[in-house]
């Protein structure tokens, strides 16, 4: 008998009542559409960088992992200032040993 006031004390758990198929498409379609609506936002930002920033920091990352330097943020900062292709000083930085 103490078993049965043991199972009468838990309580059941209640399953989610289900959605109407109407309302589960719906949500899927404005799900897409706030996704489709970010991808556009984004766009320019993603051509603005590869265009701007990607060749030299790829260039900059290679050199990174070729030298292997013990402060790899400072050495990447400095090459990215030195080989920066809107620059218009003609000295560089000079980097740290």
């Amino acid at each position: 008998m103490a078993s049965d006031e043991q199972a009468e004390a838990v309580p059941m758990e209640v399953a989610p009542p289900l959605l109407a198929p109407d309302s589960v498409k719906a949500a899927e379609l404005a799900a897409l559409n706030v996704h489709k609506k970010l991808n556009m936002q984004a766009a320019p930002i993603r051509h603005y960088l590869e265009a701007a920033v990607v060749p030299v920091l790829m260039q900059g990352m290679q050199a990174l992992c070729k030298d292997r330097p013990e402060n790899p943020v400072e050495y990447l900062a400095y090459y990215l200032l030195a080989h920066n292709p809107q620059n218009t000083k003609s000295d560089p930085p000079s980097q740290p040993q």
